[in-house]
């Protein structure tokens, strides 16, 4: 992705413009971070539910809550989904890099870079940061959905009966996340 047209505009704006900017950037970013995890939760479930077959809504809820109620950590959820798709070298690595980048833009990056945010001249810095980690985010979240629907496709599942099964997960969902 060529962050160049978001640094241009990031540049002609006012400094106070230019500090809401770098923080719209870091939200962006984690929450690109957050949907890989949640792609991997996704993945996980169509896995389990194409081998386990639950019968009972409690089967059902328990696998939800398993794997997309972040009951497991990002890295647990990786290594199973490693295993259950087969992700190829490159995109286990990019997985890997992705969910630690997540991890530290989440936890540490103000911690170590706040002087940044105090210099006009480096603002732009983080933007770039920010943008640089959304694009591979968005490249990975994509390969993963692909990975998803080859693994589909492999399967045979008809496409009605997959909607259907990814409708009652989301309601299981809306049902366990609300109580």
């Amino acid at each position: 992705m060529n962050i160049q047209p978001i640094l241009d505009h990031f540049q002609q704006l006012s400094p106070e413009e230019q500090t809401k900017e770098v923080y719209a950037h870091f939200g962006l970013a984690v929450y690109f971070g957050q949907a890989v995890e949640q792609q991997l939760a996704n993945m996980l479930i169509f896995d389990k539910l194409f081998q386990v077959k639950p019968e009972t809504p409690e089967q059902y809820s328990a696998l939800f809550e398993e794997y997309a109620a972040a009951a497991k950590p990002a890295g647990i959820l990786a290594i199973e989904t490693q295993m259950a798709y087969q992700l190829a070298d490159a995109d286990r690595d990019e997985l890997q890099q992705v969910l630690m980048l997540r991890e530290y833009l989440a936890d540490t990056y103000f911690k170590v870079h706040a002087q940044r945010l105090l210099q006009p001249e480096q603002k732009g810095q983080l933007v770039a940061d920010f943008a640089d980690f959304q694009a591979r985010a968005r490249a990975l979240h994509n390969r993963l959905q692909q990975y998803q629907q080859q693994y589909v496709e492999r399967t045979g599942v008809d496409a009605d009966l997959m909607q259907q099964t990814w409708a009652t997960v989301v309601r299981d969902m809306q049902r366990t996340l609300g109580s």
